[in-house]
């Protein structure tokens, strides 16, 4: 079957969405092949924030070290009212280094996260095939004919699958004649990425909320600042926008009106020296209806859009990609039966929709204009955090929740059996151990490569070697087993053990069952029914 097609899989866009479904892919050796219509990787930095749960992604994808050594840390956001400090937020600190490799967001422009995956696909042999439009896109029933059109040249190209990964204006979402419902907010925004003649420190985000609504400054890795929030009307008013949603400039603001919004609404005592790009787009909210088409799927922007409220939109594309990624590795390469594809929908549109909410909510409190609003936001928002943000509790939550730690696959036919305090679908704990021979540093570290993870605790009166050996002969997929330590306590104590306990981590690193390893009979049965058996216990 894969030899009937030119590729397993043609991903269309490549975006950081779109190259980490292809990297996860190739990794996985899948024949892939990824196309975009711009002429090279973007030259502005777009989407700058990346959280601790897309980190781990990278990580395993084995880009992670590379992204933090391009990217710069940010540890909070210091909230400010008109100017004056109300409060901080973690994206950091205490009570986070034992949840993730990752206790921070990072600040790391979209180009360079771009190029990062790029580099890392060239070294698989995959060139991305700029300047390349799909013109047309036909389901064959067994796979996908799509038409790419270059500057030269109109080619067919098949493939059993099709990823669509092209972003807010999706091409492939028209062609699957999906709808986008959801609505488009009547503000502004802005996104700018300028030099000042002061230093705000590298350590935090400032986020100051106006009468207009909110505006913010992130520092970047290359000293220059990210300037981003609403434009109120008096500054400048986008054109109506036309041709459907799409976080594409509108239009520009010169250097002074630039300024006259620095000046009016960040309260900050500085000159723009240089500006390095600007962009005013519209703010919308919208969700694809669906998201598998027969042998097409969408990812990303091309899948949901939101506001910017909490810098969500590349890190749940990302989370998308690698969902997606290693539930159709495991098809095409003959080792899940295809009923497991039809989860990625299932598992990642209730998470889509979940942020969609939760980022509208932000976005309407910060930037509502009418009397209720502004009144929360001058004299109970500015207070409240002053006096949450001292709260340990509060601070590991507000982390939590941006991190997109927070998202679980409870319920999804693609977890099985177990309860108590680790529930099958949840992410893995991190729980940092002892460095192995292999330069693992975490129980999470330890399930990075294909397959599934089994993890063994206080397995004394267990035969584990038997158990792993069982388990790796009886699929065609991948099933490594684990032994930890009874001296990992930190292990111990995240992953609640109390007992002998068995823990499957599936490829994504969410937990796919629990279960006592004396008694592994329904772990086994779960596996039976999301892998492949070996051809000798098929009979």
């Amino acid at each position: 079957m894969r030899d009937e097609h030119d590729c397993d899989v043609l991903v269309v866009g490549a975006g950081p969405t779109g190259l980490c479904t292809a990297l996860m892919l190739v990794q996985n050796g899948v024949r892939v092949r990824i196309v975009d219509r711009k002429p090279g990787p973007v030259e502005q930095a777009r989407a700058a924030i990346v959280h601790a749960r897309t980190l781990e992604f990278l990580d395993r994808l084995g880009v992670g070290e590379a992204a933090v050594a391009r990217g710069l840390p940010i540890t909070d956001v210091a909230i400010h009212e008109s100017g004056r400090h109300a409060g901080t937020m973690p994206l950091a600190g205490e009570g986070t280094g034992d949840q993730t490799r990752f206790p921070y967001a990072l600040a790391l422009e979209q180009f360079e996260t771009e190029r990062v995956l790029v580099e890392a696909l060239a070294e698989h042999d995959v060139a991305v095939e700029w300047d390349s439009t799909v013109d047309d896109l036909v389901d064959t029933g067994d796979g996908v004919r799509a038409r790419v059109s270059t500057e030269d040249a109109t080619a067919t190209v098949t493939a059993r699958w099709l990823v669509g990964a092209d972003g807010a204006s999706s091409t492939i979402r028209k062609f699957l004649g999906q709808e986008f419902d959801g609505e488009t907010y009547t503000q502004s925004g802005m996104l700018a990425d300028v030099t000042l003649d002061v230093d705000l420190g590298v350590k935090g985000m400032r986020l100051n909320l106006t009468r207009g609504g909110f505006v913010g400054i992130l520092p970047l890795a290359s000293g220059r600042y990210r300037l981003f929030g609403v434009v109120p009307p008096d500054i400048h008013q986008a054109p109506e926008q036309t041709g459907g949603p799409s976080h594409e400039s509108y239009a520009a603001l010169d250097h002074a009106d630039l300024q006259r919004w620095f000046d009016n609404y960040f309260r900050v005592d500085a000159r723009l020296d240089e500006v390095i790009w600007a962009s005013m787009f519209r703010f919308h909210s919208r969700l694809a209806s669906r998201f598998r088409v027969g042998n097409a799927f969408l990812v990303g922007d091309a899948a949901h859009i939101h506001n910017p409220a909490g810098g969500q939109g590349l890190n749940l594309g990302v989370g998308d990609a690698v969902n997606l990624a290693w539930k159709l590795a495991q098809v095409v390469n003959g080792e899940a039966p295809p009923w497991l594809l039809d989860t990625y929908e299932a598992e990642r549109r209730p998470i889509a929709q979940t942020v969609l909410k939760r980022t509208d909510l932000g976005f309407k409190l910060e930037t509502g204009n009418n009397a209720v609003a502004v009144w929360m936001r001058t004299h109970v928002a500015t207070r409240v955090v002053g006096v949450v943000s001292r709260l340990a509790p509060v601070r590991r939550m507000f982390f939590h929740m941006f991190s997109q730690l927070w998202i679980n696959y409870r319920g999804s036919r693609a977890v099985g059996p177990g309860g108590g305090a680790l529930k099958p679908g949840d992410r893995a704990p991190y729980a940092p151990i002892k460095q192995t021979r292999d330069g693992a540093r975490s129980v999470l570290d330890l399930t990075h490569g294909g397959g599934y993870h089994v993890l063994l605790f206080s397995c004394d009166d267990v035969d584990a070697e038997a158990l792993a050996q069982r388990l790796a002969d009886r699929y065609v997929a991948a099933v490594t087993t684990h032994v930890i330590p009874s001296s990992e306590h930190a292990a111990y104590r995240s992953y609640h053990v109390d007992g002998a306990l068995m823990v499957v981590v599936r490829p994504d690193g969410h937990i796919a069952a629990v279960a006592d390893p004396a008694q592994p009979e329904s772990v086994v049965a779960f596996l039976d029914g999301v892998l492949v058996r070996t051809p000798a216990l098929q009979r």
